[in-house]
């Protein structure tokens, strides 16, 4: 026995098949303690790892994440609804939980709700009958209407469950959101102070975060007494070609104002594939700003400036909330991350590039 270890339970025999509850009781830690030594012990002192090992020997414990989780009444799997996995921020986002979920040994099962209410419904209802370790429910569409709710919460009383995008009120689920008005209003805020009209392009029924977006555009726009009559344009979808032919429709009417601010980044490459094909320069003649930062953003032309948000600590506290519920601990109802503006070269701002976004990049002679 290490030095510093515990007496451990005699109790152990050989061929007795100890669960995580003898192992965390031996070594006077908690269940999820043992959790964490199992799957991610780079976070755990030497000192209770060591007594955590010393346990599991003594213990003859075998580290089998299935069997563990069946020995808790669940399976192995984690099941992730998306709102789209169409938009980059769902594909970067899934990619940051596959990475949490498998550090601790279980595999992930992703569902794809197309921004479709039935489709999520018909999920929740169809996983709450499975044998799930718990889910996570990524969206930003509204989940406010009766027959949603109803449905979230149905399940999260026989499964863990965390939704990532916004809160509910009264919600009995954790919950992992970011600031999204707060910097939708700061973006508004440092365009409008080299542009004197900026456009939000994405009012869109439905959806939380365009709600949440353009309340920080409206706020932004009230405070320097600006108007936003015919700034405030509707869409029917998120995609790239609908952010193309509402630029190209107000180019045509004559309605172009001196910047764009974009509720995604895929809105946002659109109007700017409908400025350049009319001859715009951006930011000379209008600057333009998306939202999500996803990962290809210094690789268009020009490079579009946007508002960040980490996936990764999106999925790892959202993760670490599901674990507490599997462990029957104490979790966080309500998680805000803060956001950033990443400044590129379609914005005029002293931070926005116009050289090349890549450092090793040589001259050609």
């Amino acid at each position: 026995m290490s030095q510093g270890a515990i007496p451990l339970n005699p109790r152990a025999r050989r061929g007795h098949e100890s669960s995580v509850t003898e192992v965390a009781k031996a070594a006077g830690v908690s269940i999820a303690t043992v959790s964490r030594v199992i799957n991610r012990p780079e976070v755990v002192s030497a000192a209770t790892r060591e007594r955590v090992l010393a346990a599991m020997e003594h213990l003859q414990f075998s580290v089998n994440p299935a069997a563990s989780a069946l020995r808790r009444g669940h399976g192995n799997m984690i099941t992730v609804l998306a709102a789209s996995l169409s938009q980059p921020w769902y594909t970067k986002l899934m990619r940051a939980l596959e990475l949490e979920i498998d550090a601790r040994g279980f595999t992930m099962m992703q569902v794809d709700l197309q921004h479709d209410p039935a489709v999520l419904q018909r999920m929740l209802q169809t996983n709450g009958r499975q044998l799930s370790t718990g889910l996570v429910l990524a969206t930003g569409d509204l989940l406010t209407d009766r027959a949603t709710f109803d449905a979230i919460r149905s399940v999260h009383e026989t499964h863990p469950l965390v939704v990532i995008g916004q809160h509910i009120e009264d919600a009995t689920w954790p919950t992992v959101r970011f600031t999204d008005e707060e910097w939708a209003y700061r973006a508004t805020k440092e365009m409008l102070e080299s542009s004197e009209t900026v456009a939000f392009l994405g009012r869109l029924g439905g959806s939380y975060l365009a709600s949440e977006r353009l309340a920080g555009y409206r706020r932004a726009m009230q405070e320097v007494g600006v108007s936003d009559e015919g700034l405030v344009w509707r869409i029917g979808d998120r995609g790239y070609q609908t952010g193309l032919v509402e630029v190209l429709a107000r180019i045509e009417a004559g309605e172009l104002p001196e910047a764009i601010f974009a509720i995604n980044d895929e809105l946002a490459l659109g109007a700017s594939r409908a400025l350049l094909t009319a001859g715009y320069r951006i930011p000379e003649d209008v600057a333009v700003m998306g939202f999500g930062n996803t990962e290809f953003l210094d690789y268009v032309t020009p490079t579009l400036s946007s508002v960040d948000g980490s996936a990764a600590d999106a999925a790892r506290v959202a993760i670490e909330a599901l674990w507490a519920q599997l462990d029957g601990e104490a979790y966080d109802p309500l998680t805000v991350l803060e956001r950033r503006i990443v400044h590129r070269e379609s914005t005029r701002h002293p931070e926005s590039s116009r050289t090349t976004p890549y450092p090793h990049a040589k001259e050609r002679t």
